[in-house]
């Protein structure tokens, strides 16, 4: 086998083992066969990943922001420890590729950002280039809210994963294809009925004109339109995600005013964001109003203890 067809190989072995541990392909393709083409293209002769091939590539690269760099980097470094791993002579790229990320910092609204923002989805006039948004769009970004959902998660919804008689919202191959069932309010139920029977026979729940479903660049614009419309001044960078941040900040808030415990709670909210690390649930109560963060519904003595490490969940 010449070069290209070795990396081809182990590229394959490395998806079946990837897929084997719960995770799915999808995250892994974009960056490392990219790698794998470049390497195979430019040293054909070759018999090894080297260090000049990954440093020119990333050269040639030149990515826009830190965050995708290091998401390449990670990813490739994945399938080289896996090629280390079966014996085969690799390089492999150490932390110092790894550019500094500045963290991003969620968009919690005050309840008249929020009545604000929605007023903005819910006045949404038509488009000729996006047909039924001014439909679409109040209950796209209200089933985030409502929902606590990731934004690509309703994007991906089959009109048979949402069961409109019991509220049943079937989230399927969510991150490491763990999949789960969330509930809805009855207003967003209702909410769901009237838009179902607007929008017809389809696949998905959320359908472009053509039967396709909406790809997440397109909600984004969306959001934003909606942001300039309502007036709303720009703290940092606000986006659909937000939305997501905002449902479990307020639940935490509206537990704390009804004096449960939060520590027993937690596990719950964990479960239905579908968090696939605790502390990835934990983060939220870091972004809590102080009064709040005070509450003797929060045992920050075993908080501390137990989870000295709060992660912050990006997807």
């Amino acid at each position: 086998m010449n070069f290209g067809e070795i990396l081809d190989k182990d590229y394959s072995d490395f998806l079946i083992l990837r897929e084997s541990l719960g995770y799915s392909q999808v995250t892994y393709q974009p960056y490392v066969k990219e790698f794998i083409l470049y390497c195979a293209k430019n040293y054909p002769e070759s018999n090894a990943i080297t260090k000049m091939m990954f440093d020119n590539w990333l050269q040639e690269k030149q990515f826009k922001t830190n965050a995708t760099h290091n998401s390449a980097v990670s990813r490739i470094r994945g399938f080289l420890k896996f090629q280390a791993a079966m014996g085969k002579e690799t390089f492999i790229p150490d932390e110092q590729y790894s550019m500094k990320k500045v963290k991003y910092i969620p968009y919690i609204l005050s309840e008249k950002e929020i009545k604000k923002l929605f007023s903005a989805f819910d006045t949404l006039s038509p488009h000729f280039e996006a047909p039924r948004r001014e439909f679409i769009v109040p209950v796209l970004f209200r089933m985030i809210y409502c929902c606590g959902m990731r934004p690509s998660e309703p994007l991906n919804l089959l009109c048979e994963d949402v069961n409109l008689s019991n509220g049943d919202i079937y989230i399927r191959s969510t991150k490491r294809r763990k999949d789960r069932h969330i509930i809805m309010s009855e207003e967003m139920i209702a909410l769901c009925l009237k838009y179902d029977s607007m929008a017809g026979n389809r696949r998905y729940f959320f359908e472009r004109w053509d039967g396709n479903k909406f790809p997440t660049h397109w909600m984004t614009n969306q959001f934003r339109i909606c942001w300039r419309n309502s007036g709303l001044v720009k703290r940092g960078n606000p986006r659909p995600y937000d939305l997501r941040h905002n449902f479990a900040t307020r639940t935490l808030m509206r537990w704390t005013d009804e004096n449960r415990d939060i520590m027993a709670m937690l596990p719950y909210l964990s479960m239905y964001m579908g968090h696939t690390c605790y502390s990835y649930t934990l983060y939220y109560v870091h972004l809590l109003p102080e009064r709040l963060r005070k509450s003797a519904g929060i045992d920050w003595e075993k908080f501390e203890d137990i989870y000295p490490e709060v992660c912050y969940e990006e997807n």
